[in-house]
């Protein structure tokens, strides 16, 4: 097997700020929520979820939305959760049909109490499209030494995982026992310079990983 085998489309989100709206694509803008459905809450502190990121079909067709579906909301809690490969914010994600949605909130709840450093600030996207290859330690020992192009350790969707402290790890999903593929990565740290302002481990990445049979099956979370 050469580079070709090991290449994986990606999308690097590259986050500007800017005043999106619910109905853009977005990091830390209003997420398009329905009045008449509860706010997510965290079951271990009692404090509702903030809206982290929104990702429209349109926009990121590159994300395995399941039929029917063509909207992913990522909630954060911005508090500690001393997860198994995931001390820091809990994460709840959300699939849905947008043109079901008529009726928005008129006030998304807050938190009382949050960790500042999960709290992004507003962010619009200018993607780039590109092809990645893994870090040397996922690679067979005959390729190790060859230079292939880095592994972003930015925000995208999709391509590589940018180990920092841990791994190679694999992970299975609890449902099925498939395997589970990174799918986003949110960054402390971006290759533009134009950070989030959220930070997340020792200045690493959150990076959520589905289900690669089904991506509404329970997603788990590597923060690295």
């Amino acid at each position: 097997m050469g580079r070709q085998d090991w290449a994986r489309p990606a999308v690097l989100l590259n986050p500007l700020e800017g005043e999106p709206t619910d109905a853009d694509s977005h990091i830390g803008g209003p997420m398009l929520w329905p009045i008449d459905e509860p706010w997510p809450s965290c079951d271990e502190h009692g404090e509702p979820f903030v809206g982290a990121v929104q990702l429209y079909q349109r926009d990121f067709a590159e994300l395995p939305f399941p039929d029917g579906i063509d909207l992913l909301q990522v909630f954060l809690c911005t508090l500690d959760h001393d997860a198994e490969h995931a001390y820091g914010p809990d994460v709840r994600l959300v699939w849905r049909d947008s043109t079901t949605v008529f009726e928005l909130i008129e006030e998304e709840p807050e938190p009382s109490v949050q960790e500042e450093l999960y709290v992004p600030t507003v962010n619009v996207f200018e993607p780039i499209r590109y092809v990645e290859y893994p870090t040397p330690v996922e690679r067979p020992e005959d390729l190790r030494d060859e230079e292939w192009p880095e592994t972003s350790s930015g925000s995208k969707i999709g391509g590589w995982t940018a180990w920092w402290q841990s791994g190679p790890l694999e992970f299975e999903c609890p449902e099925c026992g498939s395997v589970q593929r990174q799918t986003l990565s949110l960054a402390t740290h971006e290759p533009s310079g134009d950070d989030v302002e959220w930070e997340f481990g020792s200045e690493g990445n959150l990076n959520v990983l589905l289900c690669t049979k089904d991506v509404r099956h329970p997603a788990q979370v590597l923060i690295d």
